[in-house]
């Protein structure tokens, strides 16, 4: 700075402030430089070094978490499936990264897409194939005990309801059955004091239609005792599905063992279900209802004892029978089966991809076993998560591709040319293109080779020559006020390569 030509009076208080000043602003311009150059160098270290360290950590962890899937498919524990496994894993990791750091979207859509195409077809498949296994090693340490908790609650729970209704069911038909038996000895009193229980024309008397209502009633007494003994066999197994219930641990529980020993009390309740008493009760049942009651058999002798009482009764005792279903075998989910983490794993990706029917609920709305939750797919995330940061990192390690435009060489020499200085008041922002207007009486020997450098890299289309001032765009011509005389050369400029040029210039 002139401190003269600041100070034209040369007092030497005046001069003592204006040196002041212009250290103080060579000390705010030495600050200003210094953590300009501190955050481009610390922005060229991160590109260098820390991103290209933060993709071999990332790759290195979807390497490993791959290959425990992989792993997973087989047990045979041979150490050459082993070596092929990594091998076939490694081939992967590095297709991922490779495919990745190749991939330039923007330029290589836009001149080689047969090659863009193939470099992002190789990153979705290696991507596809990382997260699928990387998930099954997420999944089994994030989310399967979770899941094997509520499949194995779930379904016991379902075996319990089935059970309590099968209990509901032998109560009525319990209920129903005292009632048969406290009615047909009712029935048979009157019948011997009274008479008329059968036919009304009939007087009191011990015969055969006496006999018939208390066999009936000793029947059905009979029959209410094999019942009830089938009831407490039921309530015993559903005091046993609860106390699994309380006790069921996935961490700790061994669910194998824990399933067969579920099937087999399901295979004994089965069996109680079809069991004698079960498949008896209807057969004998059906003999003492509706038209049957006409020709009944009683001391030897044929006799008809109609009762629809009796006969409405023992409907009610078939619907509750009928209501009786056989329990189906339960499969729970092991965390620790690796076969059914993989299919889990697969169940999984299908309900986050669209149109395969799969949806995945809440917690709260859970009604199978098999459901998807909002718990199971976090663990699926994080193998997407993991594979996203390399894509980031790789992105961001690289620089743009720009040798498809400039060899290094030539934005040497439009470095010479100081273009942004030379071309600013000309060059005016579009949507997808600049307009370069230059006045032809500002054209000079600088501005020409600028010019013919553009053609030569295809960077600029002539569009109009010696257009007039009031053929311009309104906006064009409020900045080019000073040429209303002039005359103008207008061109198309590429966008993408007139910025991609200046960033290379300017980091030179």
């Amino acid at each position: 700075m002139n401190r003269k030509k600041l100070n034209p009076s040369g007092n030497p208080l005046l001069e003592i402030i204006y040196l002041i000043l212009e250290i103080f602003i060579e000390l705010l311009m030495f600050i200003r430089n210094f953590i300009h150059n501190s955050l481009r160098k610390s922005q060229n270290f991160f590109k260098q070094h820390i991103t290209y360290q933060a993709v071999f950590l990332l790759s290195i962890i979807s390497f490993a978490t791959s290959y425990y899937g992989f792993l997973s498919l087989v047990s045979d524990g041979f150490w050459l499936t082993k070596v092929l496994f990594f091998a076939v894993v490694a081939v992967i990791q590095i297709a991922l990264v490779y495919s990745i750091s190749q991939l330039y979207f923007r330029e290589f859509f836009s001149r080689h897409a047969l090659k863009a195409i193939l470099l992002l077809c190789t990153y979705l498949l290696s991507l596809l194939i990382s997260v699928l296994f990387s998930f099954n090693f997420y999944y089994k340490i994030f989310s399967a005990s979770e899941f094997s908790h509520r499949n194995v609650t779930l379904q016991l729970q379902i075996v319990q309801e089935r059970l309590e209704d099968s209990q509901s069911s032998f109560d009525a038909i319990h209920r129903s059955l005292k009632n048969l038996s406290d009615y047909s000895m009712k029935r048979s009193i009157e019948e011997s004091t009274i008479g008329g229980t059968c036919d009304e024309t009939k007087i009191p008397t011990p015969g055969p239609r006496s006999n018939l209502r208390k066999y009936e009633s000793n029947l059905f007494q009979s029959h209410l005792e094999g019942v009830e003994t089938l009831n407490k066999k039921v309530a015993v197994e559903i005091k046993s599905i609860k106390l699994m219930l309380r006790q069921f641990n996935p961490k700790k529980d061994d669910v194998e063992a824990l399933e067969e020993r579920v099937n087999q009390r399901i295979a004994t309740i089965n069996r109680f279900l079809r069991g004698g008493e079960i498949s008896l009760l209807p057969k004998v049942l059906s003999q003492h209802k509706g038209a049957k009651r006409m020709q009944m058999h009683s001391l030897g002798r044929i006799i008809s004892c109609p009762d629809s009482k009796i006969t409405q009764k023992i409907h009610a005792i078939m619907e509750n029978l009928n209501s009786l279903k056989f329990l189906d075998k339960v499969s729970f989910f092991d965390a620790n089966d690796q076969q059914q983490l993989i299919e889990r794993t697969i169940n999984v990706l299908l309900a986050i991809l669209p149109f395969t029917g799969t949806e995945v609920v809440a917690s709260e709305n859970v009604q199978n076993p098999t459901d998807v939750t909002q718990s199971d797919v976090k663990a699926i995330g994080l193998g997407f998560l993991v594979d996203f940061f390399i894509f980031f990192f790789t992105i961001l390690s690289k620089e743009p591709y720009r040798a498809r435009f400039f060899t290094e060489s030539s934005v040497q020499e439009y470095h010479k040319y100081t273009i942004r200085r030379t071309l600013k008041p000309f060059v005016f922002e579009g949507h997808f293109f600049y307009h370069l207007i230059i006045p032809n009486q500002k054209r000079n020997a600088k501005v020409d080779e600028i010019i013919t450098r553009f053609q030569l890299d295809k960077m600029v289309l002539l569009s109009g020559t010696n257009i007039t001032y009031q053929e311009l765009l309104p906006l064009h011509q409020y900045r080019l006020k000073n040429f209303k005389e002039a005359t103008f050369q207008v061109y198309k400029l590429n966008k993408t390569k007139y910025v991609t040029l200046l960033s290379q210039v300017d980091e030179l």
